[in-house]
């Protein structure tokens, strides 16, 4: 007589058991199997385990920050010291602008390719590979010589910030859900922004202590200990598909592109929002506030018994911006959260940065400037991270990385149109 039974139970208590043991960041996907010709009933099969967005934000998240930091040192020290030490590489005063602004420009329609790439690809191959190119980049900053050399280490680091910020916040999303999306982007800033204004200061210190080809092998060096922790720690985010969905290829490259700038109509507001806060924020007030203490307070400043340079001031200024943007991106990121609307947080943060940008124009005093900055900070750092939630919240699923390209793209136009509005 042929028994119906499927296993002891003790093989059913272990079996329950080893399913519990399984991680919450971990889905078996079964597939049921036809019923075989001996008459059993059906069975189940494993086919594989896949991560899914409730998957350990501190797991990447830490090595994704670290990570980001490091490479943006060697881009940063170019900033500070290349129109000082043009000599050491060959090129213009003319050439000097052009050097820290084409990498912006490549990034424009690289944005979007990015994320079409994240989609089809996942996140972490790409980010180790912007990690190996910008680390390559940043070590021919330092021995190249002549333009058009040089000019191709600032093509490639391009691409490979591209590469790394558009992974980065596409891995904040699958990590996050609508509850954690607005502080887990507050958190990925505060990475950036820890690098903006560690890196400027960092590589001053190398290029007057070493000089300025020393110090980017240094910056290079830094990069390279990133890539290695994001190769090692850094794992993949993306959210699993449809084993039984083959891909679709009949897409043609140049549709997936416009796809990727345009996916919702929901959308157009946040890179709206984006462009206009990235273009008064890092455009114009990046570029003009040593010009401002210039005109209004001279080359050198007196605030009691110190005497600061302008350069020195204004560096502090903008090292102070990138830390206070970063804990209001954290703040206005988690009020975004709670609120259970982003628009609250985004039109706060919209309103501080107005007031800042007024008071920037009007003030004849050095406190007002600097209270004018520090509301603009405020307002962009809360604003970034609430609008790159509201991108998550509306990203078609399966488009998170076309929908995160072309918001780096609309914060791109914005921030390379600033400097040519501002003078």
């Amino acid at each position: 007589m042929r028994s119906n039974k499927t296993g002891s139970p003790s093989d059913q208590d272990t079996h329950t058991a080893s399913l519990v043991a399984i991680p919450s960041w971990i889905i078996l996907k079964v597939e049921p199997m036809p019923h075989n010709l001996t008459g059993f009933p059906r069975t189940t099969r494993t086919v594989r385990m896949l991560p899914t967005r409730s998957a350990r934000p501190a797991r990447a998240l830490l090595p994704l920050g670290i990570a980001l930091c490091l490479s943006l040192f060697g881009d940063l020290t170019l900033y500070a010291t290349l129109a000082s030490h043009r000599e050491s590489v060959g090129i213009s005063v003319a050439a000097v602008g052009i050097m820290l602004g084409v990498n912006r420009l490549v990034r424009l329609p690289a944005n979007p390719l990015a994320g079409i790439l994240l989609d089809r690809w996942g996140r972490r191959i790409p980010f180790v590979s912007g990690m190996a190119l910008g680390t390559a980049a940043i070590a021919g900053f330092a021995v190249t010589h002549g333009f058009w050399p040089f000019l191709l280490t600032r093509v490639a680091w391009g691409l490979a910030w591209t590469l790394l910020n558009v992974s980065g916040m596409t891995m904040i999303l699958d990590l996050s859900t609508p509850e954690t999306r607005g502080r887990l982007s507050g958190l990925y800033n505060v990475w950036v922004l820890l690098g903006m204004a560690l890196g400027p200061l960092i590589g001053g210190i190398l290029v007057d202590r070493w000089g300025f080809r020393t110090a980017l092998l240094i910056c290079a060096a830094l990069a390279a200990a990133g890539l290695a922790i994001a190769a090692v720690l850094l794992p993949e985010t993306a959210p699993s598909r449809d084993a039984n969905r083959a891909p679709n290829t009949t897409l043609r490259l140049r549709h997936r592109f416009f796809q990727g700038l345009t996916l919702d109509r929901s959308l157009l507001i946040p890179y709206g929002l984006q462009l206009i806060t990235q273009l008064a924020g890092e455009g114009i007030v990046l570029s003009t506030v040593g010009l401002l203490l210039e005109r209004r307070f001279g080359e050198v400043i007196t605030a009691g018994s110190i005497r600061l340079g302008v350069s020195t001031l204004s560096g502090l200024l903008l090292g102070g911006r990138s830390l206070l943007a970063a804990a209001s991106g954290v703040i206005g990121g988690r009020i975004s959260d709670r609120a259970g609307s982003r628009w609250p947080a985004i039109m706060g943060s919209l309103i501080m940065g107005m007031a800042g940008f007024i008071l920037l124009a009007t003030t004849s005093t050095l406190s007002g400037l600097t209270l004018g900055i520090a509301l603009g900070a405020i307002g962009g750092g809360s604003g970034l991270a609430s609008l790159a939630a509201l991108v998550g919240d509306r990203a078609p699923s399966g488009q998170e990385g076309s929908a995160m390209g072309a918001f780096a793209t609309a914060g791109d136009i914005g921030s390379m149109a600033g400097p040519f509005l501002a003078f």
